[in-house]
């Protein structure tokens, strides 16, 4: 399992190495912002379920949809990240509610733990 994880960890740093290398550090570091649920998602190390989360859509129907809140923790950009993500019933992260970022493993542990 932790092979898988340190695959996967490696393909989105390379995904990040080539954004970089395509568009420039900027722009890399605008589109990783755009997308972090999603990249934070697929390099997470660790994840621990909080609780549901119902989202009410104010459109014609008001339909309400069924989320669960995730504490992620996440290396990503060679940074370790603690967050808190929506997650669909199929698994994909849908939002971003809050992160934060760490030099150190213990640190963004710590945050991850607190998470709530």
């Amino acid at each position: 399992m932790t092979m898988i994880s340190a695959i996967e960890i490696g393909r989105s740093e390379a995904r990040i190495d080539a954004l970089r290398a395509e568009f420039g550090a900027i722009m890399a570091a605008r589109m990783v912002e755009a997308e972090a649920a999603d990249f934070l998602w697929e390099t997470r190390v660790s994840e621990r379920y909080l609780g549901q989360h119902l989202d009410v859509e104010f459109g014609g129907d008001d339909e309400c949809i069924e989320l669960s809140r995730i504490a992620v923790l996440s290396l990503l950009d060679r940074r370790w990240h603690a967050s808190v993500c929506l997650v669909d019933g199929e698994g994909a992260a849908v939002d971003l509610l809050w992160k934060q970022d760490f030099q150190r493993r213990d640190e963004a542990e710590a945050a991850y733990d607190r998470a709530a």
